[in-house]
C-alpha cells in the first residue's frame, strides 16, 4: 500500500489553548516550566494534563490515569497537544486512545521520542499531518528548535526543512515520498503490530541516543528482513546521541550498515539537526518531502 499523504492541521491564533499531555513518563517539572513560558511568551493558553507530576515506575501515572489524562485536554478544548516528555509508555496505551475523537478534533500533536509511537500509529487512522520536534520539556533548550515549532503551529513553516553538506551523503540522489519515522527502536519495536508506519514509497526519518553499535545494527538489521526498508524512497538520519560510546569507527560502521541495509536506490543522508541533540528541528510526519542531495536541502510540500 503507498502512503497517502495527509494536510497539516489549521493554524493556530494568538490566545489558542494547548495542551500538555503526559503519555509517556514523568517530565521534569523545572523544565516543563520553561517549555510552558516558551508557549505562553508566544500568546498560547497553556493547559496541563491532571496527571503530570503523578509517577508510576518510569510511567507518568498508569495507563488509565495517562489516557484520562489526555481526554481532560480534549475535553477542554484545547487547539494543538504537545507532549511533555519521551521516555517509554505510549506503546501500552495505542489500543486505549481514542482515535475517533482525536480524528474528528484535527488538532496538533508534536514530540519525538517515545511520541514516534503516535507518528507511527496516526498514519491510518487521523486526517492531518502530526508533527516531530521537541516536547514540553525540551522545548526552552533550543531558541531556534523552539521558534521553528512556533512557526509551524502558526501556520508560517518554512518550505526547506533541512540542508546539509555533501559530506553528509552517503548515497546521492533525489527523492520523494510521504515522510515517515523517528526514534529507531520504536519503529523496530512496532513491527508487525497494528500500529507501526507504512514504509512503502516514504521518505524514512531515523534518529536514536544512547544505543550500542550492535544494538543499531541489530534494529537496522530487523527492519530489513521484515522488509520494512524495501520500498522506502530514502532514509534520512538525525542525531545519533550518545551511540557507539567508547567504540573505535562506530560512525563508520553505522553509514555502512545504512548503506547496507538501504534499498539500492534509496538516497540516504546522514547527520540533520533533528532527535535528541541540543537542535530538535521539527518537521511534519505524513506529509510529501523531497530530498536532492545536488542542492542539499530537504524541503516539503509541492507537487
Amino acid at each position: 500500500m503507498t502512503l497517502t499523504s495527509r494536510p497539516l492541521p489549521a493554524p493556530l491564533r494568538r490566545g489558542a489553548r494547548i495542551g500538555i499531555a503526559a503519555l509517556s513518563g514523568t517530565p521534569d517539572p523545572t523544565r516543563l516550566r520553561e517549555g510552558v513560558a516558551v508557549l505562553e511568551s508566544a500568546g498560547y493558553r497553556v493547559v496541563l494534563a491532571p496527571n503530570l507530576e503523578r509517577r508510576a515506575g518510569y510511567l507518568a501515572g498508569s495507563d488509565r490515569e495517562r489516557l484520562v489524562g489526555l481526554d481532560t485536554l480534549l475535553a477542554a478544548g484545547v487547539d494543538a497537544i504537545v507532549a511533555a516528555r519521551g521516555g517509554y509508555g505510549l506503546m501500552r496505551v495505542l489500543d486505549g486512545l481514542p482515535w475517533d475523537r482525536l480524528a474528528a478534533w484535527g488538532g496538533w500533536l508534536v514530540g519525538f521520542s517515545d511520541v514516534t509511537a503516535l507518528h507511527a500509529a496516526a498514519g491510518g487512522r487521523l486526517p492531518v499531518a502530526t508533527l516531530h520536534g521537541p516536547v514540553g520539556a525540551t522545548l526552552a533548550r533550543d531558541g531556534a528548535s523552539a521558534a521553528a515549532l512556533l512557526r509551524w503551529l502558526g501556520g508560517a513553516p518554512p518550505r526547506t526543512l533541512f540542508r546539509f553538506r555533501p559530506g553528509q551523503v552517503i548515497r546521492p540522489g533525489t527523492a520523494r515520498g510521504v515522510a515517515v519515522g523517528g526514534n529507531l527502536s520504536l519503529l523496530a519495536a512496532l513491527t508487525g503490530t497494528p500500529y507501526e508506519a507504512e514504509y512503502a514509497d516514504a521518505v524514512l526519518f531515523l534518529e536514536e541516543v544512547g544505543e550500542a553499535g550492535y544494538r543499531l545494527d541489530r534494529l537496522l538489521t530487523q527492519l530489513c528482513l521484515s522488509s520494512r526498508l524495501a520500498r522506502v524512497k530514502a532514509i534520512i538520519v538525525g542525531q545519533m546521541v550518545r551511540c557507539g560510546r567508547g567504540e573505535p569507527g562506530w560512525r563508520e560502521r553505522w553509514r555502512a550498515l545504512l548503506a547496507e541495509t538501504a534499498p539500492a536506490t534509496a538516497v540516504v543522508v546522514d547527520g540533520l539537526a533533528f532527535g535528541h541533540g541540543s537542535t530538535n528541528t521539527p518537521f511534519p510526519v505524513g506529509v510529501p518531502v523531497s530530498v536532492d542531495t545536488t542542492r542539499g536541502e530537504v524541503t516539503w510540500g509541492g507537487e
